[in-house]
Formats: structure tokens, sequence, C-alpha cells
């Protein structure tokens, strides 16, 4: 997690900690130093993803709301639609600590990801199921299939038009699974995201079974898989 986070959310907890409970902590430098661990990972787990109930989120978006839950039910998922996001959540860094990650994602720490940064302070409007028909189309079938359902939704003009970077997808993903138990997208199928690697290649996120989140890449954006779909996503960055 990013130093300053951390290091401010750790101190946070240990100033509230008794003279006697922080001596005791000194005194065992191996179980603070396990302490500081698990409470790392709690921190990158709750911190930068929390999911908001339909009455919570902003009056202003109420409207906007309603119809993102048109749309979760018509993929038949009754959970939050809506996620408040924090900025700094990165896919190398913390999602290893915020779920269950192929191998940690240690085969992914050299790659270098492109159109992929942390995460901003946002709400997410996202949905945890493929999109109806996004999956065995090519890139530019599945933008008009978001283009398609944007219309029909009466969606604002900068929802559903872009997949999410890696990081915010990977975040949303794990968050989702520790919150509800369910490894999405389901039946270890894939969603695309808006990353690529250094060759060009498309980075995928899917086939979430017990040895976790897989992160891969798709080199051929003009062809089709029908295990490849996309998420429905929508970005108020700010809120």
């Amino acid at each position: 997690m990013s130093r300053k986070v951390s290091f401010n959310e750790l101190a946070t907890v240990l100033m509230g900690l008794s003279e006697e409970e922080q001596r005791a902590l000194l005194d065992y430098p191996k179980e603070l130093k396990k302490f500081a661990g698990d409470l790392s990972i709690k921190i990158a787990q709750e911190i930068f993803f929390m999911p908001l109930s339909d009455q919570d989120v902003r009056e202003d978006l109420a409207e906007i709301t309603v119809n993102w839950r048109r749309l979760a039910t018509e993929l038949d998922y009754t959970g939050p639609v809506v996620w408040k996001v924090k900025e700094g959540f990165t896919l190398k860094e913390h999602a290893p600590l915020a779920g269950p990650c192929y191998e940690n994602f240690q085969y992914l720490q050299d790659w270098n990801i492109q159109d992929d940064e942390s995460t901003k302070n946002s709400l997410v409007f996202w949905v945890p199921r493929l999109v109806q028909g996004s999956k065995n189309k090519t890139m530019e079938e599945n933008i008009l299939v978001l283009a398609e359902l944007r219309q029909k939704l009466e969606l604002p003009t900068h929802h559903l038009t872009y997949y999410g970077s890696v990081s915010l997808l990977s975040g949303l993903i794990l968050s989702h699974f520790k919150h509800t138990g369910e490894r999405t997208p389901l039946n270890g199928e894939w969603t695309r995201t808006g990353s690529l690697d250094s060759d060009g290649h498309r980075v995928v996120l899917g086939d979430f079974d017990a040895c976790g989140l897989d992160c891969d890449d798709w080199p051929w954006d003009g062809y089709r898989n029908p295990y490849i779909g996309c998420f429905p996503l929508g970005v108020d960055l700010g809120a």
C-alpha cells in the first residue's frame, strides 16, 4: 500500500492503544511486525472500496442509480451497484493484499502495463456480471454493445464507454469477493480491461477459482472468444 496511506492509517490505530499496550508491542517486535502486517491487509481490503446501498448514494445521482439497478435486475444481481472508491489502489501492490490472487500476482510485477494507474476518489457504478451479449465479441463489437445498453438505460455519456483499468477492476472484483464470497466473472470466465501490456495486448482478468483471481493478456482484440466479455462500468470522479 502507498506509504502515505499505510503509515497514516497504522499510526492512527497505534495512537488509539493505551501506553501500556504500545509498550507491550515494542517489547515484542515479532508480534508488532505481525500486527502491522495483519493491519495492512485489513486496510487494503477495506479502505479503498466501500459498497453503498442505493439509498446512500447522493440525491443528484438517484435517477442514475435507479437505472443501474434496472441493469442489475436484468443481470439477476441484487447486491450493491455503487462503490465509493478512494485513491491509491494498484494492481501490483494492493491487489495481492486485498484478496486471493493467482500466485499473488508475483508473475506480473515486471509487466509494463499501459493505461493503468492507481484508483482515484470516485463513485463507481458497477455490476459484477458480464454484460449480456458481450462474450464472443471483438473489442469494437463490445463497444457497440455497451453503447446500445447506455442508450437503452438512459445513462450518462461517460458511463458504459470504457472497460475500466486493471487496477480498478481487480479491486472491485476482490472487494466483491470479500463481501460476498462470490468469484466473478462467474464460471471461470474473463473480462476485458482498458489496460494493455507493453506489447499492446489487452490485459484481462478472470478464471477466479480456488487458486485466486488470474490476470493475463489477450493479444487479439479483433478476434472473438466465448469466455471473454466485459463488465458494465461507470465512473464519476471526485464524488
